[in-house]
């Protein structure tokens, strides 16, 4: 994978979003969706049995272990456009854990993947049990499963073999991650005071494009209209 590009706007300036917690909670999504969509299309790449996945975001507080399936977990799983698909429900802070951890809780959802292509049981005690099965698909994506099973998750916990072979996806995980944060400071900037930033304190203006936000133009200065002119 070459320089996987996470965000592609039109305007030139970055996806960023303040004013309100409501806001920084849609940018948030769109950036983690947007993060796990061009991840995952990589993984997919590199092992085709891996099914597509529709990724959504339920409410919750707070950054989870990505890597536990309680945090990062698969959901539904359903047929479209005539193919297997499984839904991938992404908790809102685990972005902020960081590119590698993602990329290794997004592996270990591919490993489960094969798993439900193939027809192949890989987990038991309501998916709480990793059994062998599982072991041998996640060292297929590149995980490594622990020498001994642990207690109530068996096989789970398995870490990234060879970092460097995702090293630009995780880059882009982290700048992801970095544009959410930056989301989450500024929303907690005090709004400004006078006219040109009422419009600002009720939230902002965002490009229907890309959601860059527009700035008030708090020292522009309009040139003097002379008679005759249009208004």
């Amino acid at each position: 994978m070459n320089n996987p590009t996470l965000f592609t706007p039109d305007c030139d300036e970055p996806v960023l979003a303040a004013g309100t917690a409501a806001t920084a909670s849609v940018v948030h999504g769109a950036v983690i969706i947007s993060a796990i969509e061009t991840t995952w299309r990589e993984i997919r790449r590199r092992f085709g049995d891996v099914p597509d996945i529709s990724v959504t975001i339920p409410p919750t507080a707070g950054a989870q272990d990505p890597t536990k399936c309680a945090a990062l977990r698969t959901g539904r799983r359903f047929v479209r456009d005539g193919h297997l698909a499984m839904e991938l429900q992404v908790f809102s802070g685990t972005l902020a854990l960081g590119g590698r951890p993602m990329m290794e809780g997004l592996l270990h959802h591919a490993a489960h993947g094969l798993a439900l292509t193939r027809g192949i049981s890989d987990t038991s005690s309501a998916g709480r049990w990793h059994n062998k099965r599982y072991g041998r698909l996640a060292r297929e994506v590149g995980l490594t499963p622990p020498t001994r099973a642990a207690k109530v998750v068996g096989l789970a916990h398995c870490p990234l073999a060879d970092a460097e072979a995702w090293s630009e996806v995780i880059a882009a995980l982290d700048a992801a991650a970095a544009v959410q944060l930056e989301a989450t400071a500024e929303s907690a900037v005090p709004p400004r005071t006078g006219k040109a930033g009422y419009r600002f304190r009720q939230g902002p203006l965002l490009c229907g494009l890309c959601l860059a936000k527009f700035r008030p133009a708090d020292d522009a200065v309009l040139p003097a209209q002379t008679a005759g002119d249009d208004a």
